[in-house]
């Protein structure tokens, strides 16, 4: 399956700015979500808001504590593709593994993209790469499995700050340890500066429109590399079942609720659900079942329960319907 994005001109799904996370009658437009993943200030939301073009759909907050805190998931139709963007908050950041509402933005991610992303897009400043960042990356190289580089490009931000007449690539060889993470993403990497590249430059490189244009064709190769398949594992397969499962039981005791509140119900109900399957489960182990798609100990018997449950839960319904 290929999303043609190329150089066409993009047309929009009229929504209100706080309502877009559920569109109508979307069965026959192909879909195709995208996860932006980076630790707290990497300009996660403003990468996002560059590519769908406008301004504030995604909260930017250009404070000293700025800090996307919530998981955010808009969508738009880009030619004749309803693209899925979710913004994240930091979940890489080193100071932040154990907080509880990070944890809670996880799981709301986890059930916003089941039953996988099709693209992941890594964000990093162009900045001095001191031991900070190489922690950094040094997680995001723990947390990332052999499967989910293949569907990931690494994107980054303040490229204002990329010397004069030097290209990305080249910049990243200049450090080894983002040159093992860019080469372990299949050697995928653009650059984007939400300030000073938005308008004409003389130098068409530090352009955001020729950057996103690279960064489309780029996703559009990772697509058909991926023959069309979303990155998946055992526990957004299981989230995705959780899904399928309570919609279902939703329509069955509110019939003619209408698709954005069944989506909103759905996601509250799940919510619920998995805080209390993963009470005391460590931030960084549900990270890297997302990521890593390995589920050792006591996180692989929560999924396995929460299957069992929601298989029997499918089953019920049919008998139900019979």
């Amino acid at each position: 399956m290929q999303m043609n994005f190329g150089s066409g001109t993009r047309t929009q799904i009229s929504h209100s700015p706080r309502q877009p996370r559920y569109l109508h009658n979307m069965e026959n437009i192909p879909a195709m979500r995208i996860v932006i993943l980076g630790k707290t200030g990497s300009g996660k939301s403003s990468l996002a808001n560059t590519l769908f073009e406008e301004e504030e759909t995604f909260k930017v907050n250009d404070s000293a504590n700025s800090q996307t805190q919530f998981c955010q998931s808009e969508n738009k139709i880009i030619n004749r593709t309803n693209i899925q963007l979710v913004d994240t908050p930091g979940f890489f950041d080193t100071d932040k593994q154990n907080g509880a509402e990070l944890k809670d933005e996880l799981l709301k991610c986890i059930i916003d993209c089941a039953p996988g992303p099709h693209v992941f897009l890594l964000t990093l400043k162009v900045e001095k790469f001191t031991s900070q960042e190489q922690a950094v990356v040094d997680q995001m190289m723990e947390f990332i499995s052999e499967e989910a580089p293949k569907f990931t490009t690494v994107m980054f931000t303040h490229g204002e700050q990329l010397p004069k007449g030097k290209k990305i690539e080249e910049w990243v060889k200049e450090n080894k340890g983002l040159n093992d993470l860019v080469q372990k993403c299949g050697g995928r990497c653009h650059v984007i500066d939400n300030k000073y590249w938005n308008k004409d430059q003389e130098d068409p490189y530090r352009n955001n429109q020729y950057q996103i244009k690279q960064l489309l064709e780029t996703i559009n190769k990772t697509m058909e590399e991926n023959e069309g398949n979303c990155y998946t594992n055992d526990l957004l397969k299981t989230v995705q079942l959780m899904k399928e499962s309570e919609t279902e039981s939703i329509k069955q005791s509110s019939p003619g609720i209408s698709e954005e509140p069944l989506y909103e119900e759905v996601k509250k109900s799940l919510l619920l659900i998995l805080k209390q399957n993963f009470a005391g489960v460590a931030l960084g182990a549900i990270l890297g079942a997302l990521l890593g798609g390995v589920l050792v100990g006591i996180l692989g018997g929560i999924i396995g329960g929460l299957v069992s449950e929601a298989r029997k839960h499918k089953k019920a319904q049919k008998i139900h319907r019979c």
